[in-house]
């Protein structure tokens, strides 16, 4: 007897199967750059580098912070603190500020929405 133990996952979210090579493979769709996840839409978002992620960068996501518990961030190919203040005004729009590598917050992302949490992202593509 065997069981399938692969987690039902409504089709209304969002999933990040893949990403490298400065693109992500967002439900079965290949995105270029770097990308904002939302309200069950992907759309661009033209920072390249962490140094660009600021709250101005990130307003799509706070203009929806009240439907989201956690704010996923790749901050590119590796980790670093994030700029001064950010947390603390993020964590003032009710949200949880996650901050990783792009890798990590890929796979972070997806296993949250697996999870059937209320979750934003911001990813830099690497």
């Amino acid at each position: 007897m065997s069981l399938d133990i692969t987690p039902l996952v409504s089709d209304d979210r969002l999933m990040i199967s893949s990403y490298g090579d400065g693109r992500f493979t967002v439900n079965d769709r290949k995105v270029e750059g770097s990308i904002l996840l939302y309200e069950n839409k992907v759309t661009p978002w033209p920072v390249t580098e962490s140094k660009e992620i600021t709250l101005d960068s990130l307003q799509p996501l706070l203009d929806v912070a009240d439907k989201y518990d956690i704010l996923v961030v790749g901050c590119g190919k590796m980790s670093h603190m994030p700029p001064k203040g950010l947390r603390e005004a993020i964590k003032e729009k009710g949200l949880v500020l996650e901050w990783m590598n792009s890798g990590a917050a890929a796979r972070t992302f997806t296993v949250l929405q697996t999870e059937d949490r209320r979750t934003l992202a911001a990813i830099i593509a690497v």
